[in-house]
């Protein structure tokens, strides 16, 4: 067996022997407050890990692997799993396994934009997902305690993705110093800070990301004396959940995480409020000494795509609180008709999608009646007793493109008005529904609606997902009649 102190800093292992029995290390990642990080193979599972080593002397190894623990009662899908916590005596090492993420740090996401800095939409929905997952942690009773940009990843499948709850914490403390929790909500402000700025809101540079001088008693500027057109909402989002600024008069500091996530999405159900105006304009940018770029808006990158992902299975549902929409999107559009329809992608085929239900079957022999191009005829669920499908959670219709094809759009007439419905996507028709990528949601829709994207995502099936159905005389059901995929 490998004694990770006598392997080469950087490298592989000495030899090939195995490391505790399963996992085989590869390269040494980083190693700082007493730990080593490294990406290693799993023989067992054959795929990449983590693997964090700290001596099992170590006063502060109890402390890691408790944290380490706490933080894997968090199921949210935007954690990082823990998959093994092993105390090794023959190399007196505590080996913390988890998840490796194939992806890029949000320092290193942002650095690599045109101008350094995200468009405002795509800044605050990808905040979003960060606050929907602190809050989701904060929850179940665990704070992250210290977000920096690369606490965050962007993963290649798009999703967003938060590293080191729990154990950053345990290992350099809370940051800003005092309640974790309320560290939690600044975490979300200077992820949007940065996304709207390309700076992190302090000083000095971290992960890549320049800080920004401060102003008047050490205090942050607001975005929007850092860099031009900061759509106001999401200038006053950023002030109400910094700790280092001052908070928009009249309005009082976010108390939570959860605040901010609900502030955020109902921001995203409307169009952005524009600038506030010349007050925060050339005078107090001048203050900071920042040099403004106007910067073009290129579109949206494929991180939009996973982004809301799950919204339906939220812990905290942030959805549903925020004013219902009839046209959504992964990063909502400025109004229903921003983006232009595309050609319409013919559909090969499609089935009905049952996993959870006793017999898998949903009304199979109405399936063509979807997509025959026939608004008078319907595919439909079988009946239900409750719009909540008695606690199952979903039921939907699978459509076969035939081969991956980029789609912009999906139009729909639906059974009914008042269904929950989203739209997902995925290449494996295998995979259970909350494996798909989430494109877009719906809460309480009308019977005509329009799901769209703002950049075309490449998929073969697409899944049409309800998870609350409309009344209809005395029961609960929802159906389609006519679906159209555009590219």
């Amino acid at each position: 067996m490998t004694d990770v102190r006598d392997t080469p800093r950087g490298g592989r292992p000495a030899s090939d022997d195995v490391v505790l029995g399963r996992y085989r290390l590869v390269d040494r990642v980083a190693e700082a407050a007493g730990t080593s990080f490294w990406r290693a193979y799993d023989d067992r599972l054959r795929r990449a890990v983590g693997v964090r080593f700290m001596p099992l002397d170590s006063p502060r190894a109890r402390i890691l692997r408790d944290a380490a623990l706490r933080a894997s009662q968090v199921t949210d899908r935007r954690a990082v799993p823990l998959l093994d916590i092993v105390e090794d005596s023959p190399t007196g090492q505590l080996v913390i396994v988890t998840e490796w993420l194939v992806g890029t740090p949000f320092g290193d996401y942002l650095a690599s934009r045109n101008g350094g800095r995200l468009p405002p939409r795509e800044a605050a929905t990808l905040t979003l997902e960060v606050a929907r997952f602190l809050a989701a942690a904060d929850a179940a009773g665990v704070e992250h305690g210290r977000i920096r940009p690369n606490s965050v990843m962007i993963t290649d499948a798009g999703e967003v993705r938060v590293r080191g709850l729990g154990v950053d914490r345990a290992l350099y403390g809370v940051e800003p110093a005092g309640d974790a929790a309320l560290a939690d909500v600044h975490g979300a402000g200077a992820v949007l800070f940065a996304g709207l700025t390309g700076r992190w809101p302090g000083p000095e540079e971290i992960n890549r990301l320049p800080g920004v001088p401060t102003i008047g008693q050490g205090k942050v500027p607001w975005p929007s004396r850092v860099v031009a057109d900061v759509p106001a909402d999401l200038d006053q989002i950023t002030a109400r959940a910094l700790r280092s600024t001052s908070p928009p008069k009249g309005l009082s500091r976010f108390g939570t995480v959860a605040e901010v996530a609900t502030a955020l999405a109902a921001t995203l159900t409307e169009p952005l409020r524009p600038p506030a105006g010349r007050r925060h304009g050339r005078r107090q940018r001048q203050l900071v000494s920042v040099t403004v770029a106007v910067v073009a808006i290129m579109g949206l990158a494929l991180i939009g795509v996973a982004m809301i992902k799950g919204l339906g299975g939220d812990p905290l549902n942030i959805a549903r609180a925020a004013r219902p929409s009839q046209t959504a999107s992964a990063l909502p559009p400025t109004s229903a008709a921003s983006t232009p329809a595309g050609p319409e992608i013919p559909i090969v085929s499609a089935v009905d999608f049952d996993p959870y239900g006793d017999t898998k079957r949903e009304n199979p022999k109405l399936v063509p009646l979807a997509i025959d191009a026939k608004p008078e005829t319907a595919w439909t669920t079988v009946r239900y007793k409750a719009g909540d499908l008695g606690g199952k959670p979903g039921v939907g219709l699978l459509v076969d493109l035939g081969a991956p094809r980029p789609v912009s759009a999906v139009e729909l007439r639906l059974v009914g008005n008042g269904s929950d419905v989203s739209l997902r996507a995925s290449d494996d028709p295998t995979l259970p529904p909350e494996k798909f990528i989430s494109m877009a949601e719906v809460t309480g829709a009308n019977s005509t609606l329009t799901l769209r994207v703002p950049t075309a995502v490449t998929t073969r099936y697409l899944l049409v997902w309800f998870t609350q159905l409309p009344p209809v005389n005395g029961y609960y059901q929802a159906g389609i009649a006519d679906i159209r995929v555009r590219g």
